[in-house]
C-alpha cells in the first residue's frame, strides 16, 4: 500500500548537487545505500522511513501517525538545489483529510505533501542544506501526532493550495457577514451574489485570472447592479474592466467541517459530487444564475464557505472560503457539460487601512492637511496612505502636466488633472473596501481654502517649497490645535529640511527658516549650501511652444530619498512626539560624489520672543530665546553707564517681521556715557560680512541696540537724529531701519522705514 511501490528504478546519471544531497540523506537515517526511483521524466523519489516518537497514550485524537512512517524525498533533476525537494507520505492510506499543513492534491489518490515552510520555500531552502529539511520533515510528523501542526490550538488552519491557477480579491469579514447572517439571494438556496470584477487584458490567460469582489447584492438590487454590469464599461488605471456576478455558496444545515479535503475538484462533474455531499445543489443554484441572464463571461466565479470548528487563522470568523471559477459555456440555457473546466483559485485580502496597518507594523491615524502636492509631497502623501492613513487633505491649485512625470509620485494616467484631485484619486484608488470619505482633495491656492478646514485636521504639512506659502503661513491665524510642519529639498538635493513647529506656533515657520539660515555659520552642511545657493543660475526647462519652467534640475531617487525620511520622521512625531515644547529643523544630507554618504543632524529650537514695534508700525521683532534676558543683564551690569550694539538678522517686508539671532556687544571703538552711547566700528564690516558670506546673503547686519539705564522709555533726541541718518542709509540696502532701546526692566523696539 505504498505509493514507490509502483515506481521503477532511476538508472541515469545524476548531477554532482544532487550526489550531494543524496549524501545527506543516506546519513540523516542512517542508510548503508539510498535508492532512487524514477518518480515522472522530471523528478526523482528517494523512498526513507522517519521514526516517530509517539505519545505514551497514543496519538493525539487517534489521528493515524505510526511509529515508523515511510515518505518519499521528491527531488527535481533540473532544478534542485535551487527548488526545495517536496517530503511526501509514502502511505497510500495517509489521513490526509485529518492534517493541516498539507498541500491539496490534484488527486485524492495522490501522496500527501507536507507544507513545512509557510513563506517562499525555494527562499528557505536557499539557506539551508538537505539535513535541515529533512529534519523539519521528522518535526512535522511529530507534531501531527501530538496535534501541534496549527501554531494555536484554539484556531483552525486553512487548506493548503498548490498550483492554483489565479486569484479572488475580497475581504474575508464581507463574505463572513452573508454567511453567518444568512443574507441568501433566494430563499430556497444557501447562495449570495456578489459584485466582481475582472481585469479583461488576460481574458484568454484562464491561469492567471484574477477576480476581485468589492460587495454583496441584494436581491432588491439586483436590476440595478445588472444596469450597471450592462453599462458600464470603463477604464480603471488606463485598464479595461470586465464587471461580473459572483456566487457564494454554503450549506443549508450548518454542519461543522472538520475535515480537510484531500483534493479538489478539476471538472464540473467533480464539482457537482463535491458539493451535493455536503447538501449544496450546484445545478439549482446555477440554473438560478442563468435564468436571470446574469452570467456575462465564460468564467463563472463560486466561492465555497466552509464551517470549520474554530475561528480561522489570522480571522475573526470560523468560515473558510474555497475558491473556484468554472468554465462554463455562454448563452443563456445551454446545459452545464460533465467536463467543463473548474479551476482552483487562491483568496487574497484586498488592500485595506487594517491591512496597511498589519504590514507596516504600525498606526497612522493623526488628520493631515498636505499644501502641495508636487514632487515631493506626493511621495510624502502615498507614503501615508500605503501606511494606512484615512485622513488625508490635499491642497494644490496646479495642473499634472506630462514633464511632472519625471519626479512625481502620480502616473500618465492622471496627466491634465489638478495635482490634489489626481492625488487624493490615486490613493482613494487604493481603497476600494474602506470608506475614503476622509481623503479630501481642494484644488486651490492655501490663501482661498476656508478657515473651517482647518478645524478638520491636527496637522498642516507645507511640501509646496513656496515662498508665498511661507508668508501666508507666518501670517494665518490657524487653530490651536493644529501643528503646523514645513519640509523642501534644497542644494541640488544634498540637503533635505524638514521644520516642525513648537507649541503654539512658537517657534513659528518663519521663526525655523530663518534660525537654519542663520545656523549655517557653525553647521558646514548648511554653510556650502547658502553659499552654493547665493551663486546659483536656475535652469530654464523648456515644456512646450512658448512654455517654460524655472526650475532645479534633480533626479526623482534623490527626491524620493528624503521624502521617505521625512514621512518616517513626521509619523514619529504625530504618534510619539519626542521635541516637546521646542520647534525642530531636521536635516537629512547626501553626498553624491563616488559612494552616496547619508547622515542626518536635529537641532531643537526654544521659542521666540517676540516684541511688536513700541511706535505702532505694525511691525514685528522675533529674537532668538534668551536674547532678552543678554539685554536686560548688559543693561544692569553696566550701571548708569549706556552701552550697546549691532542687531544680527533679518527682516521680511511681505510680513513685516524682523528675526534677530544675535547681538553684538559694543564693537571695537565704543564708548558710553551716563547720557549717550557711540557704537564703534573697528572690525565690525568684516564680522558682518562673513555672517552674510555664510548665509547666503541672507542673514547680516539688521539693527542697532543700546542701553537707557535711568529708564528713558524712548528715543532720546540724538537718538532720533540718529535715526534719520540711519533710515536714509538703511534704504539702499533695503533693510528697515531697527532700533532697540533697553531699560532696567523693558526692551522697546521702534522700526521705521
Amino acid at each position: 500500500m505504498l505509493h514507490s511501490d509502483s515506481l521503477q528504478r532511476y538508472s541515469d546519471e545524476l548531477s554532482e548537487a544532487i550526489k550531494i544531497g543524496l549524501g545527506e540523506i543516506r546519513d540523516f537515517f542512517d542508510l548503508e545505500n539510498v535508492v532512487v526511483l524514477a518518480y515522472d521524466e522530471y523528478h526523482i523519489a528517494i523512498p526513507v522511513t522517519y521514526k516517530v516518537s509517539l505519545p505514551p497514550l497514543g496519538t493525539v485524537g487517534g489521528i493515524d501517525i505510526r511509529s515508523e512512517e515511510p515518505v518519499l524525498i521528491k527531488i527535481s533533476l533540473r532544478r534542485y538545489p535551487d527548488q526545495i525537494p517536496l517530503i511526501l507520505s509514502d502511505r497510500k492510506d495517509f489521513p490526509k483529510k485529518h492534517l493541516a499543513h498539507l498541500y491539496v492534491s490534484r488527486t485524492s489518490e495522490e501522496a500527501g505533501k507536507f507544507c513545512i515552510v509557510r513563506n517562499n520555500p525555494n527562499e528557505w531552502f536557499a539557506g539551508a542544506r538537505m539535513w535541515d529539511l529533512l529534519a523539519v520533515g521528522e518535526q512535522w510528523l511529530f507534531k501531527a501526532a501530538t496535534g501541534r501542526l496549527s501554531g494555536d490550538g484554539e484556531e483552525f488552519d486553512p487548506i493548503r493550495l498548490e498550483g492554483y491557477h489565479g486569484y479572488h480579491v475580497y475581504k474575508y469579514d464581507l463574505l463572513h457577514e452573508v454567511v453567518s447572517n444568512d443574507q441568501r439571494f433566494h430563499p430556497g438556496h444557501g447562495m449570495a451574489l456578489l459584485f466582481s470584477n475582472i481585469l479583461s487584458d488576460d481574458e484568454e490567460k484562464y491561469g492567471s485570472l484574477t477576480y476581485k469582489t468589492l460587495s454583496s447584492v441584494p436581491f432588491i438590487q439586483l436590476a440595478n447592479f445588472m444596469k450597471v454590469i450592462d453599462e458600464l464599461h470603463k477604464s480603471i488605471n488606463g485598464r479595461e474592466v470586465s464587471l461580473l456576478l459572483s456566487i457564494l455558496v454554503w450549506r443549508q444545515d450548518d454542519e461543522v467541517e472538520e475535515e480537510y479535503c484531500t483534493s479538489l475538484p478539476k471538472n464540473y462533474g467533480e464539482l457537482k459530487i463535491y458539493f451535493n455531499v455536503r447538501g449544496i445543489d450546484i445545478d439549482g443554484v446555477l440554473a438560478i444564475y442563468k435564468n436571470y441572464g446574469l452570467q456575462k463571461r465564460r468564467g463563472i466565479p463560486i466561492i465555497h464557505a466552509v464551517k470549520r470548528p474554530k475561528k480561522m487563522v489570522g480571522y475573526g470568523g470560523q468560515y473558510e472560503f474555497i475558491n473556484f471559477s468554472v468554465l462554463a459555456p455562454e448563452g443563456k440555457g445551454q446545459a452545464m457539460p460533465e467536463d467543463a473546466a473548474v479551476l482552483n483559485l487562491s483568496h487574497i485580502e484586498p488592500f485595506s487601512s487594517n491591512l496597511a496597518a498589519k504590514l507596516s507594523g504600525e498606526t497612522r491615524s493623526a488628520k493631515t492637511l498636505y499644501v502641495g502636492a508636487g514632487s515631493l509631497g506626493s511621495k510624502i502623501i502615498i507614503h501615508d496612505a500605503r501606511g494606512g492613513k484615512m485622513h488625508i487633505g490635499v491642497v494644490d491649485e496646479d495642473k499634472f502636466l506630462q514633464h511632472n512625470l519625471a519626479r512625481q509620485a502620480l502616473y500618465h494616467d492622471k496627466v491634465g488633472l489638478n495635482k490634489a484631485d489626481a492625488t487624493i484619486k490615486q490613493i482613494s484608488d487604493m481603497f476600494e473596501t474602506d470608506s475614503t470619505k476622509g481623503f479630501r482633495a481642494y484644488a486651490m491656492s492655501v490663501e482661498d481654502v476656508s478657515d473651517n478646514v482647518f478645524e478638520d485636521y491636527e496637522w498642516l504639512v507645507d511640501s509646496s517649497a513656496s515662498l508665498l506659502v511661507q508668508n501666508w503661513l507666518s501670517r494665518k491665524v490657524l487653530p490651536a490645535t493644529l501643528k503646523v510642519s514645513r519640509c523642501e529639498v534644497a542644494d541640488d538635493g544634498r540637503l533635505g529640511l524638514l521644520y516642525i513647529e513648537g507649541e503654539e506656533r512658537n517657534p513659528r515657520i518663519d521663526d525655523l527658516i530663518n534660525m537654519a539660515y542663520y545656523s549655517a555659520i557653525a553647521n558646514d552642511a548648511l554653510k556650502s549650501w547658502r553659499r552654493r545657493d547665493s551663486q546659483r543660475v536656475y535652469s530654464t526647462i523648456d515644456i512646450g511652444l512658448g512654455c517654460s519652467s524655472t526650475t532645479t534640475v534633480m533626479p526623482d531617487d534623490i527626491i524620493s530619498l528624503h521624502s521617505s525620511v521625512f514621512s518616517r520622521l513626521l509619523h514619529q512625531e504625530q504618534s510619539n512626539p519626542s521635541i516637546g515644547n521646542k520647534g525642530l529643523i531636521y536635516l537629512s544630507q547626501v553626498e553624491m560624489g563616488g559612494i552616496p554618504k547619508l547622515q542626518s543632524k536635529s537641532i531643537l529650537v526654544p521659542p521666540f520672543e517676540s516684541y511688536f514695534c513700541a511706535e505702532g508700525s505694525g511691525w514685528e521683532i522675533r529674537m532668538a530665546a534668551g536674547s532678552s534676558e543678554r539685554l536686560l543683564n548688559l543693561c544692569n551690569q553696566n550701571g548708569k553707564i549706556e552701552t550697546g550694539g549691532v542687531l544680527v538678522g533679518m527682516a521680511n517686508y511681505k510680513t513685516k517681521t524682523i528675526h534677530v539671532f544675535d547681538i553684538i556687544e559694543e564693537p571695537q571703538g565704543s564708548t558710553g556715557t551716563r547720557t549717550g552711547f557711540i557704537r564703534g566700528v573697528k572690525g565690525l564690516p568684516e564680522y558682518i560680512n562673513e555672517i552674510k558670506e555664510s548665509t547666503g546673503g541672507v542673514v547680516g547686519y539688521i539693527g542697532e541696540w543700546h542701553t537707557h539705564p535711568m529708564d528713558l522709555e524712548g528715543l532720546s533726541c540724538r537718538d532720533k537724529a540718529t535715526i534719520r541718518e540711519l533710515v536714509i542709509l538703511n534704504r539702499k540696502e533695503p533693510i528697515p531701519t531697527c532700533a532697540i532701546i533697553v531699560t532696567n526692566d523693558k526692551i522697546l523696539p521702534f522700526v521705521f522705514l
